[in-house]
């Protein structure tokens, strides 16, 4: 069976000069975990919810009356771009790609999605680990 077959088609895609701030709001707002930056229809690299939480800072979402104003680093780092902080060395599959391919370039990588790409670099969909879990679990 191809990775076609359990990817996922519809992918949400950013500039990389959206900010760390930008992405923090579409993450609470989705219950995906990795966004494709692309530009001008290539494909420049991912971001995990995991990234931007790593690059935020633990004081940036406290409430109540005794919340501090905003820092100065803290809105620098708001500021941040994609392009500062996204996963630039990628591993792509073709949608014709075995899943059991697709399950060693994870392992193998260490990554938790792989973007599916067409023979002209067209981005197809994305594959998680999620999306291999089910398939291994509910059809093979």
């Amino acid at each position: 069976m191809q990775v076609e077959s359990i990817m996922t088609e519809q992918v949400h895609t950013v500039a990389q000069s959206i900010t760390l701030g930008e992405l923090r709001k579409i993450f609470s707002q989705v219950n995906y975990h990795h966004l494709l930056v692309v530009e001008n229809g290539q494909l420049l690299g991912v971001i995990s919810d995991r990234d931007v939480l790593r690059m935020s800072s633990p004081y940036l979402d406290i409430t109540g009356e005794d919340k501090a104003p905003l820092s100065a680093e803290d809105q620098e780092l708001l500021d941040q771009t994609a392009d500062s902080f996204m996963s630039k060395n990628l591993v792509t599959v073709l949608p014709d790609t075995l899943i059991d391919a697709a399950a060693i370039l994870l392992l193998e990588h260490n990554i938790s999605c792989l973007p599916i790409l067409s023979e002209d670099d067209e981005v197809k969909g994305i594959l998680t680990w999620k999306d291999m879990l089910k398939y291994y679990v509910y059809v093979r």
